[in-house]
């Protein structure tokens, strides 16, 4: 089984918070209504979902681990 990673951001209220959000480089919200990211969760195709993170970098990084270990 192949497994392919995906790493989601959400807004406070748990809510998905869209790819076309823009942020600043200080990662406060450009888009209005958005409410800004609080956590991030990775998840692949095979069912597997990663605890949520406050950066997105280490959402990713524990989607890597589960792939190499899933190998």
């Amino acid at each position: 089984m192949r497994h392919s990673i995906a790493v989601t951001a959400y807004h406070p209220d748990k809510t998905v918070c869209p790819p076309d959000h823009t942020y600043t480089t200080g990662n406060r919200p450009l888009t209005a209504g958005c409410t800004g990211r609080s956590q991030f969760v990775a998840s692949c195709d095979c069912a597997w979902t990663g605890t949520p993170s406050a950066t997105k970098g280490y959402a990713a990084e524990m989607g890597r681990r589960h792939r190499t270990a899933a190998r």
